[in-house]
């Protein structure tokens, strides 16, 4: 088995999951460097970045030299390269993916319009082309590049000054963007398995904070057994007829329905929310890779605290005695497994800091 990703915490527990249920487990971390750690039979391997000529001549020679059963991309940089340029590992690809659904999952843009016309509630948005009149788009906004994770292509704009700022930087860094309206309120994650569009396994959690604030990745979860919440992301994964890992982020209206925002074709970083309400992801995933049926069991947890660790820590409020304790209590905890191989957290905390170095944020 190889996951190839970027430098992302929650690779740690599907890799430990995978070797758990038997599988030889490699990862390709392509961070542009050429790290290696062997973790009990985990071998974790850095090597080019996926935006390089060489990343595929060197994902090439790991596929020739490994019969790998499956290669799982486990970020949208690392599924955009390998759908664009066919190798030996091609067929070995997972999940197995359509023409329509990659084309949706290249822009957030062109998926909020597909699912906006097929009833899931959207904000409304306006594409940033040369003719777009500022002084008619409504502040506080959203400005949205078409990719990016974490927040690092969103920027919540207050006033007009900041949107003009905005759009100016939008436009100097190219691609697709757009305005957004903006919604006040709580955001929301459902998350699960699925096989086509069906769910196997599924949570929802209120996103009690983020980090950064507002646009960043949740560092404390409480699970959420709304209907309404659940329903809506259900649809959208029904619509987009998903294999795999994926969540949803939505936000809350004043009259209690919910908007989508994204989607993540993937595994997102506060997994360890699902896992703390109950919710076993990674059993009927190994049953998926292997060819079979797993069951659906929907059920999980409502009310359920979870923090983020190690990722509430980068919040400044949580470096303190009482972010110390709370630290340790989930060091010691399920989230900790990894983290207490003082080894290992040499080699993680060398991936997080690459991933930094190379991220562009907007």
């Amino acid at each position: 088995m190889l996951l190839v990703e970027e430098g992302w915490h929650s690779t740690m527990y599907l890799a430990t999951a995978l070797e758990d249920a038997g599988y030889d487990v490699h990862v390709l971390t392509a961070n542009d460097t050429a790290a290696r750690y062997r973790q009990r039979t985990i071998r974790w391997t850095s090597g080019p970045a996926i935006a390089s000529d060489r990343f595929l001549s060197h994902l090439d020679h790991m596929a020739r030299e490994i019969p790998f059963a499956h290669v799982l991309p486990l970020t949208e940089a690392a599924m955009y390269r390998l759908w664009d340029a066919p190798g030996p590992w091609s067929e070995r690809l997972y999940p197995r993916t359509h023409g329509w659904q990659r084309a949706l999952l290249r822009s957030k843009h062109a998926m909020i319009e597909h699912l906006g016309a097929r009833g899931v509630a959207v904000p409304a948005q306006t594409r940033i082309t040369d003719a777009v009149e500022l002084d008619a788009i409504a502040v506080p906004a959203v400005v949205k590049g078409a990719t990016g994770t974490s927040g690092k292509m969103v920027r919540i704009v207050e006033t007009r000054a900041e949107l003009a700022a905005a759009v100016a930087r939008a436009r100097a860094m190219a691609g697709d963007w757009v305005v957004q309206d903006f919604l006040a309120g709580p955001t929301y994650l459902v998350g699960g398995l699925f096989h086509d569009g069906r769910p196997l396994r599924l949570s929802a959690a209120e996103k009690l904070e983020q980090h950064p604030p507002r646009t960043g990745g949740a560092i404390h979860l409480r699970s959420l057994a709304e209907p309404a919440l659940v329903d809506t992301g259900l649809h959208v994964m029904r619509e987009l007829q998903w294999t795999g890992f994926a969540s949803a982020d939505l936000m809350r209206r004043a009259d209690g329905s919910f908007v989508l925002l994204e989607v993540n074709p993937r595994l997102w970083g506060s997994l360890a929310g699902a896992t703390s309400a109950g919710v076993d992801l990674f059993t009927p995933f190994a049953e998926l890779l292997a060819g079979g049926t797993p069951a659906a069991d929907l059920a999980f947890t409502a009310d359920d605290d979870c923090m983020i660790f190690p990722r509430y820590l980068n919040a400044a409020h949580y470096r303190t005695l009482a972010g110390a304790r709370q630290a340790l209590r989930d060091l010691r905890g399920a989230q900790g497994r990894d983290w207490r191989d003082p080894a290992f957290v040499v080699h993680i905390l060398k991936r997080l800091f690459w991933m930094r170095r190379r991220a562009e944020r907007f």
